[in-house]
């Protein structure tokens, strides 16, 4: 477990790099948020990761890279994500940010 919260304070593994560490902190903070205390099942996981992933990478940086030949690594390694959170960026994205992306638009 790289984070967790009890509603009133959030505790990261101490062996995070500095990424990760940003990415489990924005990701427990929506937690608190939400006003969310220990273990959520695994439908409020996805949408945590979800609006995390948005936080860390708006429309607009993730909309610039689109067309990038660069790998899922060294992608999120230029925006200072994981390559989890790029995945979840992309993952869930919306049916119109998922056209634009795709170039359907």
């Amino acid at each position: 477990m790289s984070g967790c919260t009890d509603g009133t304070t959030i505790w990261l593994d101490t062996r995070l790099t500095t990424t990760e560490r940003r990415c489990t902190l924005t990701h427990e903070l929506v937690h608190l948020s939400r006003g969310h205390e220990g273990h959520q099942p695994p439908t409020v996981e996805e949408s945590v990761r979800a609006e995390a992933a948005r936080l860390l990478i708006p429309w607009d940086t993730l909309a610039a890279h689109a067309q990038s030949q660069a790998s899922v690594y060294d992608l999120a390694h230029e925006l200072g994500v994981t390559p989890r959170t790029l995945a979840d960026r992309i993952r869930y994205a919306s049916a119109e940010e998922r056209c634009l992306l795709q170039g359907h638009v």
